[in-house]
């Protein structure tokens, strides 16, 4: 079942107390949770305009995962953990970001069985090696999380320039107006939701000139997927497979301290054309990782001799995936 809507904390309680079910009240946490991240991820895309400036893929969904379950006790990640697998079968929309971050963890914990899954035996969930084990999985899910989003924003300020303003209002109005043109496409909880913020920026905004942001976005949205002349093309995108492996597996290059020549010999096999630029030269490879995906590596490592470095096995189960979405036109 999709979770209900709930606009205020106070629905969630009474939506709780209505099914005799705590859970909803800690599922408005988790998507005020994620909308956080969301918000705070296209911020540093919008008011950034220099990717080297921007902070991305640091900890920021497990920062902020603390923050909103106000850094909570050991005790409690068991709970919280099996909250957050609710909340992915709860929320089948494809905008769902905690469930993509999901597909990569499952693959880390079936070959290595490092976090929790199915393979976790029944004497590791329980007592403090249970705790630190879902802990350390939300932490390891928010890894995949902070990727996932990142990847989710890069394909957004590609797709919809409009609605990256610097002003946060501004912004949040071009969003609101790119949204409408696909509104017909949104399954029917992604459009109650859109229908009640546009409810509250009309109010917010109504003698604004900023409203205008709305119209424009609007008239991008429909530019951009116009027919023939027509047609207006969005931010060019020179080279989404390389963008699109490089975010989504960085990950594992913080997690096992991966050289830019190990992510290099990890995603030329499901490139196009692997020795084209950015892929030609590790040195080129590496400044565009920083000056253009906003992504740098800290600490030295040491390349893989044969070209497979720790946690390949990962990469190579998530490339295939991740190749064929390159290629497909970003969705709002």
């Amino acid at each position: 079942m999709n979770l209900p809507i709930m606009k205020t904390l106070k629905d969630a309680v009474a939506f709780a107390e209505k099914e005799h079910d705590q859970f909803y009240v800690t599922a408005f946490h988790l998507q005020s949770w994620l909308s956080s991240v969301l918000v705070r991820t296209i911020a540093e895309y919008a008011e950034k305009k220099n990717p080297r400036g921007r902070t991305l893929q640091n900890g920021e969904s497990w920062t902020a995962f603390l923050q909103a379950f106000d850094s909570p006790p050991s005790d409690r990640f068991r709970s919280l953990l099996g909250c957050l697998f609710r909340f992915c079968k709860s929320s089948v929309s494809p905008a769902n970001s905690l469930l993509h971050a999901l597909t990569p963890l499952v693959h880390e914990h079936n070959l290595s069985h490092d976090y929790f899954g199915p393979e976790t035996t029944a004497s590791a969930t329980q007592g403090r090696e249970g705790n630190e084990l879902a802990r350390r999985t939300i932490v390891r899910w928010c890894d995949w999380l902070d990727a996932a989003i990142h990847l989710r924003v890069h394909r957004y300020w590609h797709r919809a320039p409009s609605a990256f303003d610097p002003d946060p209002e501004t912004r949040k109005l071009a969003m609101l107006g790119d949204t409408q043109y696909y509104v017909g496409k949104l399954d029917e909880r992604a459009k109650a939701c859109w229908l009640h913020d546009f409810t509250d920026a009309a109010d917010q905004f109504k003698d604004s000139p900023k409203r205008a942001a709305f119209a424009r976005a609007l008239a991008a949205a429909s530019a951009v997927n116009g027919n023939g002349s027509n047609k207006s093309p969005a931010r060019p995108w020179l080279y989404p497979g390389v963008d699109t492996l490089v975010i989504a597996l960085w990950p594992l290059l913080k997690k096992h301290n991966w050289t830019y020549r190990d992510l290099l010999n990890t995603i030329r096999p499901a490139l196009k054309r692997p020795k084209a630029y950015p892929s030609d030269r590790e040195q080129d490879f590496a400044t565009y990782c920083t000056n253009v995906l906003g992504l740098r590596k800290t600490g030295k490592g040491v390349s893989a001799k044969n070209g497979r470095p720790p946690g390949h096995e990962i990469a190579e189960r998530l490339c295939p995936a991740l190749a064929k979405k390159a290629f497909t036109p970003p969705k709002p």
